[in-house]
């Protein structure tokens, strides 16, 4: 029986596979191509499956060389191995690309929880405009073609994950949501997010609490989050009974500015 930390990175890389429109070997794994959505780096990205021995101008040279070929102006490497990525870490800064780390927190402390009252399960389409809305005032909402493509993101992986959506709402608005992916065994909570000046007021802990009995109901075994390493988010979820089970990395470097 796999342990937890086997069981979310398999579960992560088959939501991946089942997002990519198409998919080609690079230098040191596959690559994932959404053709019709370029913008989005989550569904553009390279598996780092083969570079243990890799340096990091070795993978963003090989980057350059199969995004490029794409016609993708971002680059992005997702590295699963946590000891690889560590290693790379400070010579892909020195690139000028980002690098950041990704607890894989698995729930492990069950019967605590108490239903939510204030949080609901809504569809996917009532909470388009309050994704768009979060997009605008991010740094990355850059122009109503990146808004568009990163609301139908949520729709593409959603499908690919069996998604369940949970919020809450004030006077009517949706203030706070996430999405809980599912492959019938194993589930994942993603997408948490509450408006700024809502945040604060336990409406995270309520909706991530609610998607998470929500899971059990449903009959899984294993729930999971994932957050970065150097943000608060994750003191969150330890509260909520999430605990990091191992790290994954990403690597990206941003498009220029125009």
């Amino acid at each position: 029986m796999p342990d937890p930390l086997e069981r979310c990175l398999a579960f992560l890389d088959r939501i991946d596979r089942r997002c990519a429109e198409r998919t080609e070997s690079w230098r040191y794994g596959t690559a994932l191509f959404h053709d019709s959505l370029p913008r989005v780096w989550s569904l553009n990205l390279l598996l780092a499956e083969e570079g243990a021995g890799a340096e990091a101008g070795e993978l963003t040279a090989a980057a350059d060389r199969a995004q490029g070929a794409a016609g993708l102006d971002h680059r992005r490497i997702a590295i699963a191995d946590d000891q690889l990525g560590a290693r790379l870490a400070p010579a892909f800064r020195v690139l000028g690309w980002k690098a950041e780390a990704l607890l894989v927190m698995p729930h492990v402390e069950a019967g605590k929880e108490r239903a939510p009252a204030r949080a609901t399960e809504v569809a996917r389409e009532q909470l388009e405009p309050a994704w768009a809305e979060g997009i605008r005032g991010s740094p990355y909402g850059r122009d109503e073609e990146t808004v568009r493509q990163l609301v139908d993101q949520r729709r593409v992986i959603g499908e690919a994950g069996g998604a369940r959506y949970f919020a809450c709402l004030v006077d009517g608005r949706l203030v706070s949501y996430c999405d809980l992916y599912s492959d019938g065994k194993t589930a994942q909570i993603e997408g948490v997010m509450t408006h700024e000046k809502f945040r604060g007021k336990g409406l995270a802990g309520a909706v991530v609490t609610k998607a998470l009995l929500e899971s059990r109901a449903a009959g899984h075994d294993l729930t999971f989050l994932l957050a970065l390493d150097e943000d608060w988010p994750k003191e969150l979820y330890r509260k909520l009974g999430f605990a990091a089970a191992g790290r994954i990395w990403d690597f990206t470097k941003e498009p220029p500015v125009p």
